[in-house]
């Protein structure tokens, strides 16, 4: 029976994407929902955007291995966010639709169609991330298989981004967040009150399974994409004014810190539980303490896990297209941004289907992206130009060191990808120059 449900509530999904069509009337509602979006709006999307199958699961799982350690992953994206409110003024003046565009204000035609197409493929593991998250969940309540269960929501999650575009999006994201954090809150409450003995017992934050040096790893490799993220910027784009994306930050900060102990938490007390590669420490949690709950436990977070990855494959799909086709304000790119959200979905479904480590593949893709991009837009919203053969070599180089980084070992993992954004803020201090980009 339960399965029924979960086919209803795809179909369910699919209908809201083809009706959220109709009211789409100009490129602008499509890609940042006619930037008209109130501080609860952005706030509701940022949150919906961050906490998907990667923060929620991957949190989880890894408090269950490395105790409170696991609240760090969510902290560092809350730290992440803190920076980025320096920011915030000097991305308010900028009125395009994405990052690409963006580095393309700062460093020409070039950089912009180079950075649309790496991001779009670098996205496509955070894509994988979340329709393996989804599949997990899944697996754990309802009695399909992976496989199934992978292919089902990929594609449902694939054609209603193609067709709603961001103004669905967003104006769902509140609803998912709310519900997610009702039922974080429900769990993490009624663990606490059933007394759980295994948290005073957990690994600390920082401990021989977690140490200083894979926080700083995090911090440069994780914590780094939300300062400049393209999801997150795509957020802040919808915002009316700097105003409303500044207020929407901080109290996305202000929920994301008790969330991270919260996830941590309930990590923690899913240790006691022999949990397999193929299955989620929390849906195990659930499945032997919360059995009357778990139906609709399932579809608020199946609804969060959704919420992320829509916004996730919908930015990576408008980059892809603007590779392909410089301008975005035309209804030719809102069809080939269609286009390549099948496209991408398809190929993301592929690998979600070879891996089923969320944070291995999530990692990753964070990581070769923040040894390219990350420090390019810092430099251009300080005011910093550099020639262009030098910031393309700097993205090209720093991404591609970091990618080596992720899969080597040990200390020479480590000094290979901190060393990418130190060559890749050379490159661009060496190539500076006080004039405009060409």
């Amino acid at each position: 029976m339960n399965i029924v449900f979960l086919y209803f509530y795809l179909a369910a999904a699919i209908v809201i994407g083809c009706l959220c069509i109709r009211k789409i009337k100009t490129a602008a509602d499509y890609y940042v929902a006619g930037r008209k979006a109130s501080p609860v709006q952005i706030t509701g999307s940022l949150l919906a955007t961050i906490l998907g199958s990667s923060a929620i699961l991957g949190s989880i799982d890894m408090a269950a291995q490395k105790g409170w350690a696991g609240a760090w992953f969510m902290l560092c994206g809350a730290f992440g966010l803190f920076i980025l409110l320096f920011l915030v003024k000097a991305l308010a003046k900028f009125k395009g639709y994405n990052l690409p565009s963006l580095l393309g204000s700062f460093y020409g035609d070039g950089v912009k169609k180079l950075s649309a197409g790496v991001i779009a493929i670098a996205w496509l593991g955070v894509i994988a991330a979340q329709i393996i998250g989804a599949a997990k969940i899944t697996t754990a309540v309802i009695s399909i298989s992976y496989t199934h269960a992978a292919l089902a929501i990929g594609l449902t999650l694939t054609f209603y981004t193609a067709m709603g575009g961001q103004l669905s999006i967003i104006k769902t994201d509140i609803l998912q967040v709310v519900l997610i954090i009702a039922g974080l809150a429900f769990i993490t409450a009624a663990i606490f009150i059933g007394g759980n003995q295994t948290a005073t017992n957990a690994h600390p934050m920082i401990s021989e399974k977690f140490t200083w040096m894979d926080l700083l790893l995090m911090l440069f490799t994780y914590s780094s994409t939300y300062v400049v993220g393209p999801d997150i910027y795509s957020r802040l784009f919808c915002a009316n004014d700097e105003k409303v994306a500044r207020k929407a930050i901080i109290a996305s900060v202000a929920l994301l810190i008790p969330i991270a102990f919260m996830l941590a938490f309930i990590g923690i007390h899913g240790a006691k539980y022999h949990v397999d590669n193929n299955e989620s420490v929390f849906f195990v949690i659930i499945k032997h303490d919360f059995p009357f709950f778990i139906i609709p436990l399932y579809f608020s977070i199946l609804s969060a896990i959704l919420s992320s990855a829509d916004t996730t494959l919908f930015t990576a799909a408008e980059l892809l297209s603007q590779f392909f086709h410089d301008e975005l304000d035309s209804k030719k790119s809102v069809r080939l941004t269609m286009g390549c959200t099948v496209l991408l979905g398809v190929l993301s479904i592929l690998i979600t289907l070879k891996f089923t480590s969320i944070l291995k593949v999530l990692l990753m893709s964070l990581g070769t992206y923040a040894g390219a991009f990350v420090i390019p837009v810092i430099w251009g919203l300080i005011g910093q130009k550099s020639r262009r053969p030098f910031v393309v070599a700097a993205i090209i180089i720093g991404g591609s060191m970091t990618l080596l980084g992720k899969f080597l070992t040990g200390g020479l993992s480590h000094a290979v990808i901190l060393l990418a954004f130190a060559v890749n803020l050379a490159l661009l201090a060496i190539g500076r120059t006080k004039q405009a980009a060409s």
